[in-house]
């Protein structure tokens, strides 16, 4: 499993909770941290963390396998209680997600070890977090996001509380159509998510595919078009985090589908060709470049490919 910050490590958000009898109305607007009153704040780190390689069927403490828990700091000077929860983004107003990605099916697939957590003041707390997707092979190739809720407890006779919801994306684990009984789940059914190459000499050509699958629960044909982001910024002001230790593709031109778009029929499956080319004169990175194949359905849908380029065996061209 990779993860990695896909945003700032500590961020602070402020909101006013109104109770009035059973009736509570929450607002939530994000502010600058210098902007801030001094004598209050609510903070958590990570901000934003991007979650791979979950695979269906397993459980993860991601504190154990990634070191990482969710760190809630009390900037007041007086102690606070806040209740922890999970979220559809859509359902506490994040309707901005990163392009290519969905609510979580299940927000209850992502929990923490307890509810709520007592954070004295000008003290943290850590908490673990756990991440368990039901063991069903149609939930392989997918991308969600999910919002976390730090929410201030009232006392007695508050009528003002803080709250954050910081957005996790999660990736589970790729698989070709080949590998799958059933079709991938989501709107932009997708196998594999993920397209590895490795044994790439500088002035190497090669060729793959993924399968798309029109998942459209209106029945309807759709139009695809494909693109490769540059550094994975989607052109809307949102972008896509590359997997941990990976550089972007220098260029666009390192990869190319075969048609610039296609149709798919309501219902149905098809395979897209692409070619990657690694150009001559090439200097290794680390571990390697990571590309993003860009799939845009005519009324707005979205979803992505991952196309790894590994540079653990990459050598001078013309040697294997």
């Amino acid at each position: 499993m990779l993860v990695q910050r896909s945003r700032c490590l500590l961020i602070l958000l402020t909101a006013s909770l109104l109770v009035c009898g059973s009736c509570r109305l929450l607002i939530a607007a994000a502010a600058p941290a210098s902007e801030q009153p001094p004598a209050l704040g609510l903070a958590v780190q990570p901000g934003g963390m991007l979650i791979q390689d979950i695979s269906p069927g397993g459980r993860y403490d991601l504190k154990e396998k990634t070191g990482i828990g969710l760190t809630v700091f009390n900037r007041d000077s007086r102690d606070h209680t806040y209740l922890l929860s999970t979220h559809r983004p859509s359902e506490v107003g994040n309707r901005r997600l990163p392009s290519g990605y969905f609510d979580i099916p299940d927000p209850s697939w992502f929990r923490f070890e307890k509810p709520e957590v007592h954070v004295p003041a000008q003290g943290s707390v850590e908490v673990g977090m756990y991440l368990e997707v039901p063991g069903d092979e149609r939930y392989h190739n997918q991308h969600w996001s999910v919002s976390v809720g730090v929410v201030g407890k009232p006392g007695p006779g508050e009528m003002l509380t803080l709250a954050v919801y910081p957005r996790f994306e999660i990736e589970t684990t790729p698989a070709t159509r080949a590998e799958l009984r059933l079709r991938p789940a989501g709107e932009i059914g997708l196998a594999p998510s993920v397209v590895v190459f490795s044994g790439l000499a500088p002035g190497d050509r090669r060729e793959a595919e993924f399968v798309l699958c029109n998942n459209d629960r209106r029945h309807r044909a759709h139009r695809y078009d494909f693109t490769i982001l540059p550094e994975g910024e989607s052109g809307d002001g949102r972008r896509i985090f590359p997997s941990a230790g990976y550089a972007w593709v220098p260029g666009t031109s390192w990869l190319r589908t075969r048609y610039p778009s296609v149709w798919v029929g309501k219902g149905r499956s098809l395979a897209v060709p692409f070619r990657v080319k690694i150009p001559n004169g090439l200097r290794p990175h680390a571990k390697g470049w990571e590309g993003i194949i860009f799939i845009k359905r005519e009324d707005g849908a979205t979803g992505f490919v991952r196309v790894v380029i590994k540079t653990d065996t990459l050598s001078p061209a013309g040697v294997s």
